[in-house]
């Protein structure tokens, strides 16, 4: 009996160790996803205040206002069910944004309650911010900073009597000392993000395997595939290799967003060591392709691996936010014939090409 510390490990020289895998996996959860859960959580905020203003001012007879609150809390609520059922989270953060500055002008210009209006200025920044990012959110707050100063000129009719300059004055430096302080807490919270995926990007140069799908990395595939090659062209043997991608993957994404990516290439990596021998060795190539090396294997039976995968593919499904979701996938194969690396991957490269242009879902051999 082998005692236990000193077994073999049986893992291939890719794979990453099971809990630094699950911690870089929970730190890179999917943002589009993120973005439209603080979407939720402001508008069941600002939903909540609006209805409270508009009952207020209910009460104190001002049916008009009031009924144009009650109508941003209901375009609020619109949007983000819209956003829901259509699963397009992206637009939803900038949408919700754009009604807040609507709002915030529309005070702006009719004064609101007691030429308070103004005051709801100090929240877009924050807003801005926390629900479009750094680069959007500063040019959200910019432009409504132009957008008052060009009312302030007495545009569209409006009471340039309305506010005193030097209420304007002190409204604009509050509001500017709001934006840059939320600004700043951003970029360093951006800043911190981009460490972090750079730690991530250093990892996988140190590594040979890819986090997400924990298949082989490119810069092993390189490695094995020159050192196979050359066994290959010296003994001779035969060697073939396949490119595999999802089908419409650029536009599934999207569409439902990076999740959906994460979700078939784990897929799709489940469905590879499922189906391929101990001998062959899948990896990742890029953001959309996946390569197979198959050593000693005749054209004749990767073609029929091929056709295998093609047929379990169609088989599979995740779920995606509560929806079934499935997809197909295309397939290049070349052998080796003597060739070089460059060549090899160049033809397994055409390949897929033409299985995408005949439409997917299907092989190419050449």
């Amino acid at each position: 009996m082998i005692d236990k510390d000193l077994e073999i490990s049986k893992e291939p020289l890719w794979a990453i160790p099971g809990p630094i895998q699950e911690r870089l996996r929970a730190s890179l959860k999917d943002r589009d996803y993120t973005h439209f859960l603080l979407c939720g959580l402001y508008s069941a905020v600002s939903i909540v205040f609006l209805v409270l203003f508009g009952l207020a001012a209910l009460y104190r007879g001002e049916a008009a206002y009031a009924s144009v609150i009650f109508g941003f809390a209901l375009a609020t609520f619109g949007v983000y069910t819209i956003a829901r059922y259509t699963r397009r989270y992206e637009f939803t953060r900038h949408f919700l944004t754009l009604l807040m500055a609507v709002l915030c002008l529309y005070l702006f210009y009719t004064g609101g309650t007691d030429n308070s209006g103004p005051l709801y200025y100090f929240v877009f920044p924050l807003v801005a911010v926390f629900l479009q990012g750094f680069n959007f959110g500063l040019g959200s707050v910019i432009a409504l900073l132009l957008g008052t100063w060009i009312l302030e000129s007495g545009t569209f009719g409006f009471d340039v009597e309305r506010y005193t300059n030097t209420f304007v004055i002190r409204v604009t430096a509050v509001y500017l000392i709001v934006a840059v302080l939320a600004i700043l807490f951003e970029y360093f919270r951006v800043k911190a993000e981009r460490e972090l995926l750079l730690s991530i990007d250093d990892l996988n140069q140190l590594t040979y395997g890819d986090i997400n799908t924990n298949l082989a990395n490119r810069r092993l595939m390189e490695k094995l595939l020159v050192s196979e090659v050359n066994r290959a062209r010296r003994y001779p043997m035969d060697v073939c290799v396949m490119f595999i991608e999802p089908d419409y993957l650029k536009v599934q994404t999207a569409r439902y967003g990076s999740l959906y990516a994460h979700e078939v290439r784990t897929t799709l990596a489940e469905l590879l060591r499922k189906n391929l021998r101990l001998q062959d060795v899948p990896g990742i190539w890029d953001d959309s392709r996946f390569i197979v090396m198959l050593p000693h294997t005749l054209p004749d039976g990767a073609t029929a691996l091929a056709s295998r995968l093609l047929a379990e593919c169609e088989q599979q499904q995740f779920m995606l936010q509560g929806q079934s979701m499935k997809f197909t996938i295309s397939v290049g194969l070349a052998s080796l014939e003597a060739q070089g690396v460059d060549e090899l991957i160049e033809q397994a490269t055409r390949n897929l090409l033409q299985a995408r242009k005949d439409g997917g879902n299907r092989l190419a051999v050449g």
